[in-house]
């Protein structure tokens, strides 16, 4: 809800941004004060461009027609820097309508026109987006001679410089391993490597992230093409991703996460055993969960598709049909106790976000069932990590946490297994919480009925 919400928010304040621009164009008369006239109709094209609500195709015409106005009054031979910006947000905007050789032209004017003008940065950054179209087009070697002129351009001692060249770097990785050939993929990696080095998380996050995704793209390709190093290569690779997704998480990037997911549980899948296939099950849950089915359609059928082919193979290893739920504590005992709250923390997190009450309560009641059948050491040891993960959180879903382990509990088939449960949860409130915290739930567990055994 609250990506959401942020997302309303910048759309609004996109609208007034571009009714102000709009507002000044108005009372700026382009015969008299042509200069200011143009300047205005540059940033309502960008404006229009960037815009995160509306229908995008029609913004981006918008933004053509006002590119097309500043381009007829800055001249390239007198105003040669402010006459390429207008190609290069041109060259932008038709790209993204899909006329990828109409923006390579437009991008290469706007790099000539830039040389020599003192600009370097402004220049590597159009021969950046020079390098996209040119890649897209699958033009490979002219998009890597492109990106090694930017590479060399961008100034290393501002911030905007290293994120720039980052970016070219990582755009050079992507034309190398578009070859798809073993010499391309380790130029990729030798590209992704050097811009996740010069890489700061917190000067640019989103960089990072992009990055670290792409180097588990690169490894997961390369495991794929050399069996004898598959299985470092993947291991690789989930190292990469699950790098990448702590930049992008659930609430901030949410489609990127959803890739990144699906992505990470292709490599745990491909690294085989019934633990592996355990994490790549749970992986491709989270990716189904946040991708639209009609939003994103194929991005959804592919992490489905992935999904259903994991399940039938853990039915095959484990020799019996378990739920998605039972497979998930199932590995949660197996692994160690960092991974262990990491993957139960985020079902826990993902399962209270739901919009629907009752689809919380069941998913959760759900969970705690598939562990409070679980052998009564084992169901310890995810009850003191669930215990960990809800005592951090609001008090409203701390309850809905703890009522909803009550209620698995009491659905167990006879009174001996509900007092084992009850029994391996009242030690887990014990080994895993403070004496204030242990004070806290057993309260709200005593406000709802609930005996100690």
């Amino acid at each position: 809800m609250a990506s959401e919400a942020g997302t309303h928010s910048a759309g609004v304040d996109r609208r007034r941004v571009i009714q102000e621009l709009e507002a000044q164009l108005a009372r700026t008369p382009k015969a008299v004060r042509p200069h200011e006239h143009a300047a205005l109709a540059y940033r309502l094209g960008l404006a229009h461009a960037e815009a995160p609500a509306g229908n995008p195709e029609a913004g981006l015409r918008k933004a053509l027609s006002y590119f097309d106005v500043a381009a007829a009054i800055f001249d390239p031979r007198y105003d040669p820097v402010e006459h390429a910006r207008v190609l290069n947000g041109a060259g932008a905007a038709h790209r993204g309508l899909g006329d990828r050789a109409r923006a390579a032209k437009l991008f290469e004017q706007a790099a000539e026109l830039l040389e020599r003008q003192g600009r370097d940065d402004e220049r590597a950054g159009v021969l950046n987006n020079l390098g996209l179209v040119r890649a897209e087009l699958g033009q490979l070697e002219l998009a890597t001679a492109a990106c090694d002129v930017a590479v060399d351009l961008f100034d290393r001692t501002s911030a905007e410089g290293r994120r720039g060249r980052v970016a070219a770097l990582h755009t050079r990785g992507m034309a190398h391993g578009a070859l798809g050939t073993d010499e391309g993929l380790e130029a990729a990696l030798a590209d992704y490597r050097q811009a996740a080095a010069e890489t700061e998380l917190q000067e640019a996050p989103y960089h990072h992230g992009l990055v670290q995704h792409s180097l588990g793209t690169a490894y997961s390709a390369l495991a794929a093409r050399q069996p004898g190093q598959r299985e470092r290569l993947l291991a690789e690779a989930v190292a990469a991703f699950e790098e990448s997704l702590t930049v992008f998480t659930r609430g901030a990037f949410p489609y990127q996460h959803a890739l990144a997911k699906h992505n990470l549980g292709l490599a745990h899948a491909g690294l085989g055993g019934v633990p592996n296939l355990r994490r790549a099950l749970a992986a491709f849950e989270d990716s189904v969960s946040v991708l639209h089915p009609q939003v994103h359609a194929d991005a959804w059928k592919q992490a489905y598709a992935s999904l259903e082919r994991v399940e039938k193979e853990l039915e095959q290893r484990v020799g019996q049909q378990r739920s998605r739920a039972e497979h998930l504590v199932a590995l949660l005992v197996t692994c160690e106790a960092e991974e262990r709250r990491t993957l139960l923390h985020e079902r826990i997190t993902r399962i209270l976000d739901l919009p629907v009450e009752n689809r919380r309560r069941s998913a959760l009641t759900e969970l705690a069932l598939a562990s409070a059948r679980l052998d009564p050491e084992d169901a310890r040891v995810v009850m003191e990590t669930e215990l960990s993960v809800l005592i951090e959180l609001p008090p409203k879903q701390l309850e809905v946490g703890l009522r909803a382990r009550l209620d698995a509990h009491r659905r167990l088939a006879d009174d001996e297994a509900r007092e084992e449960a009850d029994r391996a949860f009242d030690q887990a409130i014990s080994d895993a919480l403070q004496g204030p915290q242990r004070i806290a739930v057993r309260d709200l567990l005593y406000s709802t009925g609930w005996e100690r055994p």
